[in-house]
């Protein structure tokens, strides 16, 4: 048996200013942690700013439900639906106030993410067997395109890293990763689907198979295993953050035939941490895990075990 020695727990619960409906989006700015919840019914978004006290102040009301956000040079970047269901993108300062707002001329079938670095590239689907991919000038609102990527069955999957987009796609008993933004191709033998993210200085990613749960780095031969009972049956994301972070949520069956969500995050050399109840979101802040359930954000925090 392995002895882990650190540990995650909880170090603070708020409650969150509103209820999540559908969606929400933990994203760290500056240091500080934003969150966005969608509001259905209104067909808008609510940005929020947590404060050093740890109470939540309202910076923005968006005319779009979003589906994804970055930052990019001093603004945030948020894209989603406007209300006629059109692909928008909204640029905001850090008090919220709107500095650009456009609407995209593209049909998604798979809504359209963006990263940031020197320039910002965006990449999306309008249909099954090609991922369009550019960089995008948001004082033009143009769109310079680059060479499609051709998909086959099964579909691809796209993963925003902050600085570059990456996306798998499958093929027999293995996985080809592509990077979006510099074109370069790698070869994983891996047949599961996989989730992607990005530490400071490394792509990692992870998949499930029966009741394990892998994490390995790009350029690196290493390999992570962790035991998690029916880990197969749970859903897999990769959280990008100071260390490479793994959540999986899944639906059990409990006495009496009724369900419950729980949830695990995995990090290396950690005891996989568990929680019952639906969560909306996950994301790191600093030196933190953030979990957005439907009324209040839990903080986790690595402890050294004595």
């Amino acid at each position: 048996m392995i002895k882990n020695n650190s540990f995650l727990k909880i170090e603070k619960t708020i409650s969150l200013p509103i209820a999540v409906e559908t969606q929400a989006i933990a994203i760290t700015w500056n240091e500080e942690l934003y969150i966005l919840i969608n509001s259905a019914a209104n067909k808008e978004t609510f940005v929020f700013k947590l404060n050093t006290s740890l109470s939540f102040e309202k910076i923005a009301r968006l005319p779009l439900l979003s589906t994804s956000a970055t930052i990019c040079k001093q603004q945030l970047i948020v894209i989603g639906a406007n209300r006629e269901g059109k692909p928008l993108v909204i640029a905001i300062n850090n008090s919220g106030e709107i500095q650009k707002e456009n609407i995209l001329e593209i049909t998604p079938t798979i809504w359209p993410v963006m990263a940031c670095s020197n320039e910002t590239i965006i990449a999306w689907q309008e249909n099954a067997t090609e991922i369009e991919r550019g960089y995008f000038n948001v004082e033009t609102n143009k769109i310079e395109k680059l060479p499609s990527i051709s998909v086959s069955n099964p579909p691809a999957i796209i993963f925003p890293l902050k600085e570059e987009i990456v996306a798998t796609l499958s093929e027999k008993n293995k996985t080809h990763l592509i990077n979006l933004t510099s074109g370069e191709i790698t070869n994983l033998d891996i047949s599961q689907p996989m989730a992607i993210g990005k530490t400071i200085n490394s792509i990692f990613y992870g998949w499930l198979e029966k009741d394990t749960v892998s994490l390995k780095f790009l350029k690196n031969s290493k390999e992570v295993n962790f035991h998690l009972k029916n880990a197969s049956l749970g859903k897999l994301n990769a959280i990008s953050g100071k260390e490479a972070t793994l959540w999986i949520q899944k639906q059990e069956t409990e006495i009496g035939n009724d369900y419950q969500w729980n949830s695990a995050i995995i990090q290396e050399n950690t005891a996989i941490f568990e929680i019952e109840g639906f969560i909306y979101a996950v994301g790191s802040w600093n030196d933190k895990i953030i979990l957005i359930q439907n009324s209040r954000l839990i903080l986790l925090k690595k402890s050294i075990n004595n």
